[in-house]
């Protein structure tokens, strides 16, 4: 049953497991259990474009349908939003341009994917 302490309702009985157990029964020695070998795991060498192409792959949801569906951008925003909106994408898709130019000439970033450069390119802009 749980006590009610200071407010805050604790169960007391689930904290201390030996304080509930039956009279009649009296605690019997651990068996030992036949001991089973458990296959390891084995330490395979990842290479870390590997770690960063399956992550930038995996964030990318291809969806056919989406693709044919089109908006009509007026019914939701007026035409000063849309230049608004218009004009920040043109300059994230710059920043992103400018960050893929910088990785492209770094020596760190030589293997990696086009997508995984893109992601990193994506990430960098604030």
């Amino acid at each position: 049953m749980a006590e009610n302490i200071h407010g805050i309702g604790i169960n007391t009985s689930s904290v201390n497991p030996y304080g509930n157990q039956a009279k009649g029964s009296e605690a019997k020695p651990e068996e030992k259990q036949p001991e089973v070998k458990q296959n390891a795991a084995q330490n395979q060498a990842v290479k870390p474009e590997d770690v960063l192409n399956y992550m930038a792959n995996s964030a990318i949801v291809v969806n056919p349908k989406a693709a044919t569906k089109t908006y009509d951008v007026s019914k939701y925003v007026t035409p000063e939003q849309a230049a608004r909106i218009a004009g920040f994408v043109t300059s994230f898709e710059d920043q992103v341009a400018k960050g893929l130019i910088a990785i492209n000439e770094m020596e760190e970033f030589e293997g990696l994917s086009e997508p995984a450069k893109y992601e990193i390119a994506a990430a960098m802009v604030k």
